[in-house]
């Protein structure tokens, strides 16, 4: 792949630059995925309950949270470049703490803060993926990061559960030391400053009011987030459907799980090859649409109960497809009008996504009626309002940069 003409700073080239953004990018679902097979022996040699244990989780998702804004504030600030290394160090720091810790206290702990750096890998290299391409190659680009970023959900639990069978749980902290370590090496060694010249114009809770009230990254960012959150409705609900109810063995629906990942990766490989030709908002509208179509596929197939796996497993796969298109576009198109801010912007946006996607999950679980109609009433239900607040949100978008 050659380098593209678009790129708008001294950065090596379109492929160098996002497979080292890509490679930071998998601290983020290697942090999540890779210990969750480790549960049950954690729980086991730190003498706590499962419920302790399993707090370390949510507890990771609390910091993600508040590390979001806080990145994105500090990038805007300082700059891309010693935000992100700052924040790398934070994580091989933390997860050297998660790595010794003796409580499970001490581990869930130990995560908040984990999480609080790791915010610094999925906020910063957006932001970076912005400064660096004009619009319509954003798109594009982020397509061709989520390829790579991709990997790391249908990589990590693999990886964790390859590694347990000859080395105890500490050792998935200990790698993902190394990891952050590596990626500190590369950042340091390659990463040029792309924020725009000077500060953003406002910071903090000024940003985020500026940000919270541009129509233009409402338009987009609330449909493509209300579309993510029914990714975390199918992550919810999925397990219960297709092992308790269709009774396949864990390895198998690991590799359901894989192949609807794989899904998004072609999805997003499509969306990077059509961008240049189609715009961006011609793919995310049409994929928007998809999606509404198959998620109220996937719901009447679910109110109907026949068919068995095939009946549910088809719409899943293209509905994962279609994300491929989503997540980049949306991004994209969301922070189109934001150039020193975009840091900021791209924290608000990893803040609606996160928040819509614990409230999905949160749902899944209340309607959930030992059948696949939780899981696919919610994600028809915000595919839907996707679909409304796209249609109904139109206007100027503010400029902040």
């Amino acid at each position: 792949m050659h380098p593209d003409p678009q790129i708008k700073s001294k950065q090596p080239g379109m492929s160098k630059l996002l497979v080292l953004l890509g490679v930071i990018s998998l601290l983020g679902p290697f942090s999540i995925d890779m210990y969750l097979p480790a549960l049950p022996a954690i729980a086991v040699d730190l003498h706590a309950t499962a419920a302790a244990v399993q707090l370390t989780l949510p507890a990771f998702f609390v910091g993600l949270a508040i590390s979001q804004l806080l990145f994105g504030v500090l990038a805007d600030r300082f700059g891309r470049r010693p935000t992100l290394l700052a924040g790398l160090v934070i994580i091989a720091l933390t997860s050297l703490g998660c790595a010794t810790a003796h409580s499970a206290a001490a581990l869930t702990l130990w995560r908040v803060f984990q999480a609080i750096g790791v915010g610094s890998a999925t906020v910063i290299p957006r932001a970076v993926v912005r400064d660096s391409f004009a619009v319509g190659h954003v798109a594009r680009a982020m397509s061709l990061l989520g390829i790579i970023s991709g990997m790391g959900p249908i990589l990590a639990p693999q990886v964790g559960g390859l590694l347990l069978s000859f080395a105890d749980w500490r050792f998935l902290f200990w790698l993902l030391t190394a990891m952050a370590l590596g990626s500190l090496a590369a950042a340091s060694y390659l990463l040029d400053e792309t924020r725009p010249g000077g500060h953003a114009n406002a910071i903090g809770p000024r940003a985020w009011a500026a940000v919270l009230t541009d129509r233009r990254f409402l338009r987009f960012a609330l449909p493509a987030n209300l579309i993510s959150a029914s990714v975390f409705a199918y992550i919810a609900g999925a397990p219960f459907v297709f092992i308790d109810q269709l009774h396949l063995s864990p390895q198998r629906f690991a590799w359901l799980f894989g192949v609807n990942a794989l899904g998004l990766m072609a999805g997003g490989r499509l969306n990077a090859h059509l961008v240049p030709r189609l715009g961006p908002e011609y793919l995310f509208r049409r994929a928007m649409r998809v999606s509404a179509v198959v998620s109220a596929t996937l719901l009447v197939v679910a109110l109907v109960g026949r068919g068995g796996f095939w009946a549910l497993a088809v719409p899943l796969f293209c509905f994962t497809t279609a994300l491929g298109f989503n997540f980049a576009n949306g991004f994209a198109l969301a922070l189109a009008p934001f150039g020193a801010a975009a840091g900021t912007a791209s924290a608000i946006y990893g803040t609606l996504q996160f928040s819509f996607a614990g409230l999905a999950g949160v749902a899944v679980s209340a309607l959930y009626d030992g059948s696949a109609r939780s899981m696919a009433g919610v994600m028809s239900a915000l595919t839907l309002a996707a679909v409304l607040v796209y249609r109904s949100m139109n206007g100027p978008a503010a400029d902040i940069a």
